[in-house]
């Protein structure tokens, strides 16, 4: 089992091997196809820094503001990744990601930018949101609720 620290390096990324298994640390977004599409547009006001160089999930997660106004994660499941594959290859280069989370694999856009700018996709399993969820520690913020945009 591999231990990375988020945001984590290029040559890190590199020495990844296909079929190991990997435990990430650190702050990573989520964001689904709307939001995949309005990075390509440059249609966001704000932009979440760890974005950058950082790790994002294809999730729509389920999301519950408590008593005291702190986001709760409350599912966490993976979407199917093929449907950003119209963005998802201008995403790694334009903020340079380092990993994509999700299922199903993605399309030959998305490949060849992986291996042109040192991005991993990694696969999570479908069905377990509550198990994802409960790997969350923390929120730290919601930046765009309605495509979801929440690290």
């Amino acid at each position: 089992m591999k231990n990375l620290q988020v945001p984590f390096s290029e040559s890190e990324a590199r020495q990844l091997q296909i079929g190991e298994l990997v435990v990430l640390n650190g702050i990573i977004c989520t964001g689904r196809d709307a939001v995949h599409r309005a990075l390509c547009e440059g249609q966001t006001a704000s932009l979440p820094e760890e974005l950058i160089g950082g790790v994002i999930f294809h999730c729509g997660p389920v999301m519950l503001k408590d008593e005291m106004g702190q986001w709760r994660c409350i599912a966490a499941g993976p979407t199917t990744s093929i449907r950003h594959e119209p963005y998802q290859a201008t995403v790694i280069e334009r903020y340079r990601l380092r990993g994509i989370i999700g299922k199903g694999g993605m399309g030959n856009a998305t490949r060849e930018a992986l291996r042109k700018f040192g991005c991993v996709y990694f696969h999570a399993i479908g069905g377990a949101a509550q198990v994802l969820a409960e790997c969350v520690v923390r929120v730290k913020d919601v930046y765009f609720l309605v495509g979801v945009w929440i690290c």
